[in-house]
């Protein structure tokens, strides 16, 4: 078979197209999905990068919070009593004559772990003497702090205060102490 010139270039230009058609088919437009799905993937993943950032940095700050925590609960007064201390912080508030009610309570949290509750029922106190007891107990160098606090008005006089506080104060076992083992969630 012969081909004029005139075919030949028509038979190669049909071939070069073929050529550049399979191209475009087989490489630019895979290749430019392929950049359309990163340009939009690539700001989803920067800011699920920024959120994994964030929380990293949450769980540093909450894990150095519960170090300085556990070191405070290990340095504390094996002989310490939670009781006694709230009793004399009443005394000096002024607020003897107003609780109704004290009840202790140990709950053990964790095997290593429990937190003794101290829970003050006040009647008529005034709002100062309360605000000041609470301050206490939360300024107090007692790693003890102020889980609840319930206040309402007194029924027969309205610049009168009843009031429920429940202190909370944390504490490693002997055992954990010794093993130098913390609390864990």
């Amino acid at each position: 078979m012969h081909l004029t010139r005139r075919e030949r270039r028509l038979a190669a230009a049909l071939g070069v197209g073929v050529i550049l058609w399979s191209l475009h088919i087989m490489v630019v437009k895979p290749t430019g999905a392929r950049i359309r799905t990163l340009e939009r993937i690539v700001p989803e993943k920067q800011h699920e990068w920024r959120e994994l950032q964030a929380r990293i940095d949450e769980y540093v700050r909450l894990r150095e919070g519960s170090e300085r925590l556990r070191a405070k609960m290990a340095a504390q007064d094996p002989e310490f009593q939670l009781l006694p201390f709230l009793e004399a912080l009443l005394e000096n508030h002024g607020l003897t004559r107003h609780v109704s009610n004290m009840v202790l309570n140990t709950v053990q949290l964790q095997p290593h772990y429990s937190e003794t509750i101290v829970e003050v029922k006040l009647e008529n106190a005034s709002l100062k003497q309360l605000l000041d007891f609470v301050m206490a107990v939360e300024g107090s160098d007692a790693l003890a702090y102020v889980g609840s606090l319930h206040i309402h008005t007194a029924p027969d006089n309205a610049a009168s205060l009843h009031s429920t506080v429940q202190i909370h104060r944390p504490q490693l076992s002997p055992n954990a102490l010794a093993a130098n083992v913390g609390p864990t969630r």
